[in-house]
Formats: C-alpha cells, sequence, structure tokens
C-alpha cells in the first residue's frame, strides 16, 4: 500500500515537471517553454579577432578600390588611345662654332640701311617740329615777361597769360612723350624684324655647315677675338639681301 503510494507520488512530481516545462496554447498543442528563467543561458562569446578582422577589413577594401580605379583607366584609356608618335631622329651637329659680324650685316643688309635712313629721316623732322614749338613757346615767356615789367597788363590779363603759358607747355612735353613712346615701339618692331630675318637666313646658311653653335660677333661686344675661318659673314649677308630684294618684288 505505502508503495502504491509513493509510485503515484512520484508520478505527480513528474507530471508537474513535466508541466512546468511545457506550455499549452489556445488550440491544445503543447510548445516549448521559453521563459528565459527556465531556459539554460548561453556562454557569451567574446569577439577574439576584432582588430586582425578590421585590418582584413581595410586591407580588401583598398584593394577593391585600386583594382576599380585601375579598372577605370584602362578603360578609357584604352578607347581613347592613339597610335604612338614616331619621333624623327635629330640630326647632330658637327660640333663646329661659327660666327656672324654684326657690325657687317648692319653696314651691308639692305633692310638694316632702309630702316635706319627711315627712322632716322622722322625722327629729325619731328625732332625740328618740337624745336619749333619750343622756341615759339620761349619767344611767348619772353613777351608776357616784357608787358609783365613795363605794367601793360592787369592781374587778370597777367594770370590768364601765365595760366596759357603753363597749358601750352605741358601739351608740348605730353607731345614729346607720346612722340617718343611710339618712336621707341617701331624701333623695336624692326629691330625684331631684322633679328627674325637674321636667324632664318643662318639656319639656312648653316645647312651647309652643320654646326652646333652660331655666335654674333660685334666689336665692343663680350667676345674678344673671333677667328676668321670660322665666319659665315658673308654668306649669311648674301642670303639676307637675296630674300629682302624677293620680298620688295
Amino acid at each position: 500500500m505505502e508503495e502504491n503510494l509513493e509510485e503515484k507520488n512520484e508520478e505527480l512530481k513528474n507530471e508537474v515537471v513535466e508541466n512546468e516545462a511545457t506550455v499549452v496554447d489556445e488550440k491544445g498543442f503543447v510548445v516549448e517553454n521559453n521563459d528565459p528563467m527556465d531556459s539554460p543561458k548561453k556562454e557569451e562569446v567574446k569577439p577574439t579577432c576584432e582588430k586582425k578582422c578590421g585590418m582584413v577589413h581595410w586591407i580588401v577594401e583598398g584593394v577593391l578600390a585600386a583594382a576599380v580605379i585601375a579598372l577605370f583607366i584602362l578603360h578609357f584609356a584604352g578607347g581613347n588611345r592613339k597610335a604612338p608618335v614616331v619621333q624623327k631622329p635629330v640630326e647632330v651637329g658637327t660640333g663646329e662654332v661659327v660666327y656672324i659680324n654684326i657690325d657687317t650685316v648692319n653696314e651691308y643688309y639692305e633692310m638694316v640701311k632702309i630702316l635706319k635712313d627711315t627712322l632716322e629721316a622722322e625722327q629729325q623732322k619731328q625732332e625740328l617740329v618740337f624745336k619749333n614749338r619750343q622756341k615759339a613757346l620761349e619767344n611767348k615767356a619772353a613777351n608776357f615777361e616784357r608787358n609783365y615789367n613795363s605794367g601793360s597788363l592787369n592781374a587778370q590779363q597777367a594770370q590768364y597769360a601765365q595760366q596759357s603759358l603753363q597749358e601750352e607747355s605741358l601739351r608740348l612735353q605730353n607731345d614729346y612723350s607720346n612722340y617718343m613712346e611710339d618712336f621707341q615701339a617701331r624701333y623695336a618692331a624692326a629691330l625684331e624684324q631684322m633679328n627674325d630675318s637674321l636667324n632664318a637666313a643662318a639656319k639656312r646658311v648653316n645647312k651647309t655647315y652643320n654646326a652646333s653653335y652660331i655666335f654674333t660677333y660685334q666689336s665692343g661686344g663680350q667676345l674678344l677675338y673671333a677667328d676668321p675661318a670660322h665666319d659665315i659673314t658673308q654668306e649669311v649677308l648674301e642670303e639676307l639681301n637675296k630674300s629682302f630684294k624677293k620680298k620688295k618684288k
């Protein structure tokens, strides 16, 4: 009897335990007991590769970015690729040094003579004009001084005459300054034209010599001595005058 009672008590305890471990839903189905208090706790897994994984992450991103940039460059470079430019071989000079006598060029080059004569004639003409204007102004100033000293001018007339002389003197100075600026500009343009012609003629003549250097020699310049055996002035001068005559026609 006592054994039967103990067996029943044991069965009731098992049913209670089973009932505590199960949950029945509204339809009568048994579901798992999700009570966090009854479920066994899971051990917290600490990250062990945080730094290493981060480094790998950045390395992978860097490699991918480099690959994308490389593909981008290859794509557009390939689309616009041009045929390679074949450079012509540069002809090596002989190492020889030749020179041109500028004094001789200035004396016998026809264009220099014409430009020089033209500029000098215009300069003399303009200098004469300004000289006459200056003399006329000086005469007016002397006449004003005589009239003022004689008392033939009242204060208003004297002030007006003096102001007029000052204005005329200022105009004369401005006109002369503008003329000199214009003259210097034209003189510089003439020099540039002569230098261009000289360089072109020297290159044409040098096709015969194939010299590596061409200097200009002028008395009083930096070169103290020039060997006449390296003088190509005559050939350059003939080339200059021949070209100038063609342009005149």
